[in-house]
């Protein structure tokens, strides 16, 4: 009886055994799928947005990716680990071979996603703020008697690209026809001779990261063990952002957007640098339907609807104003097909893009017509270039060099140099101040440079690849200074 009881425990170990074997199998092989999943999904530029989006809250995302994580990354897991399970059912020392095939994928899956890279980096040192880094906090402003207000406009992942060959984009025909116009007929900072945009450089390639890029100068860096970038602190609480210079100046601030701003800390980004006046999905409820949910909150037709309420309610105030606004019906990786949009293109993402075209034309023809246009710049600007990234690689030439689009309207200055310029998101910040008629001393914040000016922006200086690497190591002033 006894002997019997040993062989039964013994069963039931090596049960458990294998049971713990497979279940680990499956994890790596779910880690490896994913990861190369992750990158083309997402369209992540470098590993620094998994710890950053892992720091920050995550609060009003889209689960559409998670049937589609399951469809693609899920059932193939599950497949490999019941074949390899099956075959090394039968080898001898399974556990072992085991072990080596998940040290494998973990491999496999850290190298598909820069990982290794990142760890690396963060023993690297770099110089570059000690060399090229302006304090915004020690640099001199000169504002205009008549302030004037500012509306930014964020167009989610707007490019150069879907422009024409012609225009000096990579589609066609052009995608986004009353956007060029409007940088045709304004200020369009270029690369080119032709329309244009900014170099996306380390730090800044996801919405969070371009709009910090484009509001203070700097780009984001996650060191391994720091506890910034949580919502229970402030956000890069030593830099001085585009929100903190007007909030001093007297302006009323206000950020749009048609999502849950928590997501991703854009909330705390803006509540830290300017107190703004946030409209989000939470703030939208009493305009919208009971339980009203469309893709990440609302789509861009009622944005803009809701925008053009509140400016004209700012508009009345006797303080200026600065608005900001990020759309999102071009969000990576499918956007949001409005009902009213047209189907002409093979492309899904290119109707969408299409119709956010014909959407921002209207509401920049309808701010035109209003009083306060006289004295408001507005910006339009790509928070990013796409991050579709099946999308981009199966419609657009792979050398292709892919920039930001930006359009400056009705500045009170005129740029020295519009065309062939090497810049990035940086330089759009103190580009900004100068579109309202600001002088800047020395016309350089943080790592930017008034494109208004002749002077040199970083990119001038030094090839894209240097900076870029500079960026993502690890900097003892970024960690005292701007953190």
């Amino acid at each position: 009886m006894s002997s019997f009881f040993l062989c039964y425990n013994a069963l039931e170990v090596n049960d458990m055994a294998e049971f713990v074997y497979v279940l680990l199998l499956w994890i790596c092989s779910a880690l490896f799928f994913s990861s190369r999943w992750a990158f083309d999904y997402f369209g992540l530029s470098c590993f620094e947005q998994i710890p950053f989006h892992l720091k920050v809250s995550l609060e009003g995302t889209n689960t559409e990716f998670i049937f589609d994580w399951f469809k693609m990354c899920g059932i193939k897991s599950i497949l490999q680990t019941i074949i390899l399970g099956f075959c090394l059912h039968f080898s001898q020392h399974p556990d072992r071979w085991i072990f080596l095939l998940c040290i494998l994928l973990i491999i496999g899956a850290g190298s598909q996603v820069h990982f290794f890279e990142w760890i690396i980096n963060q023993f690297r040192k770099t110089q570059i703020y000690e060399k090229y880094f302006v304090d915004s906090h020690k640099v001199e402003l000169e504002f205009p008697k008549q302030k004037r207000n500012l509306i930014v406009l964020y167009v989610e992942s707007l490019e150069t690209t879907y422009t024409s060959k012609e225009n000096g984009g990579d589609y066609a025909s052009d995608l986004i026809p009353e956007l060029s116009k409007l940088a045709q007929d304004n200020i369009n900072f270029s690369h080119q001779d032709k329309l244009g945009g900014a170099h996306i450089v380390a730090g800044t390639g996801w919405t969070t990261g371009g709009l910090v890029a484009t509001n203070t100068g700097v780009g984001l860096t996650v060191p391994l063990l720091s506890k910034r970038y949580k919502e229970d602190t402030p956000f890069l609480a030593h830099t001085l952002a585009l929100g903190d210079i007007l909030k001093e100046q007297g302006y009323n601030q206000e950020f749009f957007i048609g999502s849950d701003a928590k997501f991703g800390g854009r909330k705390n980004f803006y509540d830290t640098h300017g107190a703004y006046t946030i409209w989000d999905t939470n703030r939208a409820k009493k305009e919208l339907p009971e339980n009203y949910h469309v893709f990440w909150g609302y789509e861009d037709k009622k944005l803009f609807a809701f925008a053009k309420k509140e400016i004209s309610k700012l508009a009345q105030q006797e303080k200026p104003f600065n608005f900001q606004c990020l759309t999102v019906d071009t969000h990576h990786p499918k956007g949001y097909l409005d009902e009213n949009a047209k189907e002409i293109y093979p492309e899904r993402l290119s109707n969408i893009i299409h119709y956010e075209s014909q959407q921002i034309g209207e509401f920049i023809d309808w701010i035109k017509a209003q009083p306060f246009y006289k004295d408001t710049t507005i910006v339009i600007t790509g928070d990013h270039t796409s991050m579709a990234a099946e999308y981009i690689n199966k419609t657009y030439e792979k050398d292709y060099d892919r920039t930001t689009l930006n359009i400056f309207i009705n500045s009170p200055i005129k740029p020295l140099k519009e065309k062939n310029r090497q810049f990035s998101s940086f330089d759009i910040f103190p580009t900004l101040l100068a579109s309202m008629g600001v002088k800047i001393k020395g016309e350089r914040l943080g790592f930017g440079t008034n494109l208004f000016s002749n002077k040199k922006t970083i990119l001038e200086k030094m090839d894209q690849k240097t900076f870029d690497l500079e960026l993502r190591k690890q900097s003892q002033y970024y960690k005292e200074h701007i953190l």
